[in-house]
């Protein structure tokens, strides 16, 4: 790539992404809804005051750079999973029938994927051959894979329950699962796309714009799906049924045979 194109590409998306940040959180401003996506809003928060300080360290200091990126990625990365937290929390309400069901699915899944990545961090970390690559990056590529996973299983039991995401929800979901899939798997790049990995490298920066995008025509509303409504009531409905069976079933079973 033409250095002078690489660096409009490198300052451009950042001032663009910046430009999506500030009209989103004015959207949730103008929505009163920044209380009720409190982490939404702390990530997107967080992301507009993490950018300007890289493109000042970039400009002025490089020898910093990668110290400044690596170390305010990983509240970035932790600020990820909050986002998971918003997504469940969102679709398995407190009054929910699922929710259990929800949360114990989500926590088996935990419980396998957070050793299966210190396990795979630690392999990996004495692989490294290539300057570029650090271990906190290795930590970043399997930790975004472990979201995308955790977001998939959210997607998949809520769509299983048929609980309806509505426009906000399926926004939020639908552009940051591909963002975390393709950022757990740029660091491939560096091995694999050899002399054309500077073009690799702009995929995730790029989709996280889209993402943005996305995010930005999702909550330019607060709007539930239509279905919400019906669905409240159909699932209280099937709680309180599912409820008289469990007691009846433990009753018979206290009594046992006579």
């Amino acid at each position: 790539m033409h250095p002078v194109s690489s660096a409009a590409a490198f300052y451009a998306n950042p001032l663009l992404c910046e430009t999506l940040e500030a009209l989103f959180l004015w959207r949730l401003r103008h929505n009163a809804a920044i209380k009720r996506f409190p982490y939404l809003s702390a990530y997107v928060c967080y992301d507009i005051v993490r950018t300007p300080l890289l493109l000042v360290v970039a400009y002025f200091g490089h020898g910093a750079f990668r110290w400044t990126y690596w170390t305010t990625d990983i509240p970035a990365q932790l600020l990820h999973f909050f986002l998971l937290w918003e997504v469940a929390r969102y679709l398995f309400s407190a009054d929910s029938a699922v929710r259990r069901v929800a949360w114990n699915t989500l926590l088996a899944a935990l419980t396998i994927m957070f050793p299966a990545i210190v396990l795979l961090c630690w392999g990996q970390a004495s692989l490294i051959t290539l300057p570029v690559i650090s271990v906190a990056s290795i930590f970043e590529q399997y930790s975004s894979l472990a979201q995308a996973l955790l977001l998939l299983t959210i997607a998949a039991v809520a769509r299983y329950y048929r609980i309806p995401f509505g426009r906000n929800m399926r926004g939020l979901v639908f552009s940051l699962g591909p963002y975390l899939l393709l950022d757990s798997m740029k660091f491939a790049s560096y091995q694999v796309f050899g002399p054309i990995r500077v073009y690799v490298e702009l995929l995730p920066a790029i989709l996280f714009t889209g993402m943005l995008a996305a995010w930005v025509w999702a909550f330019w509303d607060i709007a539930p799906s239509p279905q919400q409504a019906t669905f409240c009531q159909a699932d209280a409905d099937w709680k309180r049924q599912w409820t008289h069976v469990w007691k009846s079933t433990l009753s018979t079973l206290g009594r046992g045979p006579s």
